[in-house]
């Protein structure tokens, strides 16, 4: 395991350009319309900011790259939905999986605006429900400006405990097992958090 780890630690050290990248695609394509439901992006994120905190890199060129991604993938699924919005449900995949579409609309129907802010939090939703917002015409400024406090969240939410878990995989390496136990612990709280939160969310969406 530790030569994988090694070998993505020096990849990300020696390409880190490439790296920064890699986890804007990732952020955007994942929040971009059937291709979110398709692309694990959360854990490549998460993996890639892992693997440069271990590198000894900065977070912060990984936490503002990847909250323009999931702007710009929202958006992009936004622009989707508006342009296309009297052919979409008659489209592959949409029309073999109509309940894709049938939750984001309930859930875009009961919550408007604040769709676009919960639903970056939630799988399949969160490239759905931007698309149905622009299928059913929402403005332009209002979806932006949920769009883009949302991301505020989303990236730190998804940065910060890839930077942890490469801390703490760091310390183990060097044998600091003391320091790993910490960042472990803290690391470990934090997902907890944000699973309680998560479930939270999908118990409002039912």
């Amino acid at each position: 395991m530790w030569a994988w780890i090694n070998s993505a630690v020096d990849l990300v050290a020696q390409y880190p350009h490439w790296a920064l990248m890699i986890a804007f695609t990732a952020a955007a394509l994942e929040a971009v319309a059937v291709l979110g439901v398709l692309l694990p992006g959360t854990p490549i994120v998460i993996a890639i900011a892992g693997a440069a905190a271990a590198a000894g890199q900065p977070m912060a060129p990984y936490l503002l790259l990847v909250m323009i991604g999931a702007v710009i993938g929202d958006f992009v699924s936004f622009w989707i939905g508006y342009r296309y919005r009297d052919r979409l449900r008659r489209v592959w995949p949409l029309s073999r999986k109509p309940h894709l579409m049938d939750s984001a609309d309930r859930f875009f129907d009961r919550w408007g605006i604040y769709s676009v802010m919960f639903c970056r939090f939630l799988p399949v939703l969160r490239s759905t429900v931007p698309m149905v917002a622009g299928m059913a015409g929402m403005c332009r400024r209002r979806f932006l400006l949920a769009n883009v406090a949302s991301a505020f969240v989303w990236a730190p939410v998804h940065v910060y405990p890839g930077q942890l878990a490469g801390m703490t995989i760091e310390r183990m390496h060097h044998g600091d097992y003391r320091m790993a136990g910490l960042w472990a612990g803290i690391l470990l709280a934090v997902c907890v958090g944000l699973w309680v939160l998560h479930r939270r969310l999908a118990m409002r969406v039912r």
